[in-house]
């Protein structure tokens, strides 16, 4: 079973998450026609809700990570003491919450302009305001969660765990450890949660992505997943690889899942399709304990810190393995060190790298960082049209910032380049 403080903390913050929104949603019903000169006066009141939701949150969240660690007999002592004033300075994406809250009205009035009756336009900024004020009480508590982690060596990382009713997003997460510096990757409403350990506690609903969807009931695994990836799932197939193709498929009228079905004829050769497709693994409905690619940091730590240095083009750097051993071992990292940042990081990192050293160089890179091969290989020509390129997916990259699911070290990582 998951630890009682997790348990309790998922009660506590979910009492003040519908307390706050429920506040929020009344307010908001005392708006009139006049959306300007309404907010003026409601304007103040439901910041004062909100930010009493906001300072609830983080008062509950500030002794969690140490009560489950306590009740766990785990110990990780903490270098300093979190300062609850610090996370309410500013809304999690770094906006001031005045400017956050303003767009309600703007919401209102684009409904209106594009044709929507008075009553239609508040009830859909109702809806953005619910959205907005859940997900501003899942990101403060989780800055806080994160940074408790983060202010305790000993501990390696986390296990989130499920807030059902969850999405199959969510749900392939259940259970899945991360590294201490591995952002909390979430979408608008998500309010999982963070469990500090080593590994996963197993055993329950919201940290087995398979036991969660066996706790809902057939309509319920479809309406989640959808017809033919629950019937899938029931008979076997991979939760993960389902839910992947069922992200990709988008667009197209149907997905793999689909067409086995309705070609297979049996249920017996509709198993054997999935089998043959990789739907159905042979090690069966276990959820692998790592996101993909991670190492716990005692493995970093069993595997050596290696080389600490070599020279490349008469400059020093550090290896990579010696830069990962160093922050497990220490806790701390180098924000601006590729070798412990998380994908989302190095992708911004990445565009940002190619782009700088093209218009320095005139040449576009073979490798990020110091390399023989753009040492000593031919060159390739910056060319506008590269240029024009690199340009493009920088943008793309810094467009990313403006979404409520970028991770808070992604923005930490655009401020250190300077973006």
């Amino acid at each position: 079973m998951l630890p009682a403080t997790a348990s309790e903390q998922y009660r506590l913050q979910q009492g003040i998450a519908t307390t706050t929104t429920a506040a929020v949603g009344k307010i908001w019903r005392g708006l009139g026609d006049d959306f300007d000169a309404a907010y003026e006066r409601i304007g103040p009141q439901l910041l004062n809700v909100v930010e009493k939701g906001r300072a609830a949150a983080v008062a509950q969240a500030i002794p969690y990570t140490g009560a489950v660690l306590r009740e766990t007999g785990q110990r990780a002592d903490p270098v300093g003491e979190l300062s609850a004033a610090a996370f309410l300075s500013a809304a999690p994406d770094g906006r001031d919450m005045e400017s956050l809250y303003a767009q309600s009205v703007v919401r209102a009035k684009t409904a209106v302009a594009g044709g929507a009756t008075s009553g239609e336009a508040l009830a859909q900024a109702a809806r953005w305001l619910t959205m907005v004020t859940l997900t501003t009480l899942a990101d403060t508590r989780r800055m806080v969660y994160g940074a408790d982690i983060i202010q305790r060596p000993a501990i390696t990382g986390y296990t989130r765990m499920l807030n059902p009713p969850s999405c199959d997003r969510c749900i392939v997460l259940a259970g899945r450890w991360y590294r201490w510096n591995e952002g909390f990757q979430r979408h608008p409403r998500c309010d999982c949660q963070h469990i500090p350990a080593v590994e996963n506690v197993g055993g329950d609903a919201r940290t087995d992505p398979y036991r969660a969807f066996q706790d809902l009931d057939p309509e319920q695994q479809e309406r989640v997943f959808g017809r033919s990836e629950a019937r899938a799932i029931r008979e076997g197939a991979d939760i993960f690889k389902v839910v992947n193709q069922r992200t990709r498929k988008m667009a197209t009228a149907r997905s793999p899942i689909d067409e086995i079905y309705r070609t297979a004829g049996t249920r017996t050769n509709a198993v054997r399709m999935l089998r043959e497709r990789g739907y159905i693994l042979d090690r069966g409905q276990v959820a692998p304990p790592l996101a993909p690619g991670v190492r716990t940091d005692a493995q970093i730590l069993a595997a050596g810190r290696g080389r600490g240095a070599v020279t490349i083009g008469g400059q020093r750097v550090t290896t990579g393995r010696a830069a990962r051993f160093d922050a497990a071992a220490t806790g701390q990292r180098d924000v601006l060190n590729r070798s412990t940042m998380t994908v989302a990081e190095r992708r911004l990192y990445d565009a940002n790298y190619r782009l700088e050293y093209a218009l320095r160089t005139g040449t576009v890179p073979r490798a990020i960082g110091p390399s023989s091969a753009d040492r000593f290989a031919n060159p390739i020509p910056a060319t506008p049209e590269r240029i024009a390129e690199l340009r493009a997916a920088l943008r793309n990259e810094l467009a990313v910032l403006d979404r409520t699911s970028t991770p808070e070290s992604v923005r930490r990582l655009a401020r250190a380049l300077g973006l």
